[in-house]
């Protein structure tokens, strides 16, 4: 009786043994509750073109990604968008119009410029990289993994030669794009190194970016160090944090922002998000009403063509003036002077 007893139980192992091979679809990479710090996610999923001839990628807010399975080619990769906080991302097989099998990983993009987004909400998430030797191998039978990415201010005349386009193409489709970005000079700012504020992830990955990044901003924007000189910081720029305000690598809004200006300073002033300055002014009404001077809805006198917000009296990258105040001379009110000259 126990000789059959056994004999029940390796045959069940077996059997699930058998299923696992037969599997039409496996997701490789990225492991599940990983964290990200920027949007994009790469999946890296293995498949059996014999089992299966399509592959659906579906995101929680109806986007959808499809793969058709190749004979012969058992691995593919495709970047994904995120979602600001948590993310579950489903992967199903098709085979002749069929549900053959299904994966899913749950994510999360920890950014605290967005709602929703909660750091406690993202403590079982681990930050994962992808760019070490272990990790490249299983991408070597289709890529070449060694960085050819120019250097001593060369740049491609044809910047899909660089063997980080193929995979990382998706991170430009935006309306303006980072000079460094743009010309796939990679390793300019993506040097390995590490800053204060990432110490503990140093050798992670051989594609690190030092964190506080400006002394990596300052060797092209030269105005990064004068900004330290100011007598009024900004706390972003004070840290040198550029990437809290600039998407590095390009971005829908201008200047790089990784929010519209007046919604990206409101992110933090929270108490300026009724669009009224706190200060009373001539015209608009007292501090114990609602009124205040606006702060968006109307065109900057002092920058025809553009929009008034926060930056149009306020410089974020720090000032001589009180407050942040693009001042002339030693009084507040000569900012006023910019749109109001009488």
């Amino acid at each position: 009786m126990k000789l059959i007893y056994i004999f029940i139980i390796l045959l069940a192992a077996s059997s699930g043994n058998a299923e696992k091979l037969s599997s039409s679809i496996n997701i490789v990479q990225p492991l599940n509750k990983t964290r990200y710090i920027g949007e994009h996610c790469t999946l890296v999923i293995d498949t059996n073109f014999k089992l299966a001839d399509k592959i659906v990628i579906t995101q929680e807010n109806n986007i959808t990604t499809t793969i058709d399975i190749k004979a012969g080619k058992d691995t593919y990769c495709k970047t994904i968008k995120l979602q600001p906080a948590q993310n579950s991302v489903y992967v199903h097989s098709y085979k002749d119009g069929k549900l053959v099998d299904k994966d899913e990983r749950d994510f999360y993009f920890l950014s605290e410029l967005f709602e929703g987004v909660d750091e406690d909400d993202a403590v079982d998430y681990e930050l994962r990289y992808y760019h070490t030797d272990e990790k490249e191998q299983k991408c070597k039978s289709c890529h070449n993994m060694t960085s050819n990415v120019p250097t001593n201010g060369k740049v491609f005349e044809d910047v899909k030669q660089t063997t980080c386009y193929e995979c990382h193409s998706g991170m430009l489709d935006t309306k303006n794009t980072h000079a460094p970005a743009a010309n796939w000079l990679c390793l300019d700012c993506h040097n390995g190194e590490v800053g204060g504020y990432n110490m503990v992830d140093a050798s992670a990955t051989k594609y690190l970016a030092p964190d506080p990044i400006s002394k990596t901003c300052g060797t092209c924007h030269d105005t990064v160090d004068d900004w330290q000189l100011n007598k009024y910081g900004h706390g972003p720029v004070d840290n040198g944090r550029c990437e809290r305000c600039h998407n590095p690598h390009g971005s829908e809004n201008e200047f790089f922002l990784r929010k519209p200006v007046w919604d990206l300073c409101t992110t933090c002033h929270l108490e300026k998000a009724k669009g009224m300055h706190v200060i009373p002014a001539i015209g608009f009404g007292s501090r114990t009403k609602s009124g205040g001077h606006p702060t968006r809805d109307r065109k900057d006198p002092s920058r025809p063509g553009r929009d008034l917000y926060c930056s149009s009296c306020h410089n974020p990258h720090g000032s001589n003036g009180t407050k942040l105040l693009r001042m002339k001379g030693s009084f507040a009110f000569g900012v006023c002077q910019r749109c109001h000259p009488k």
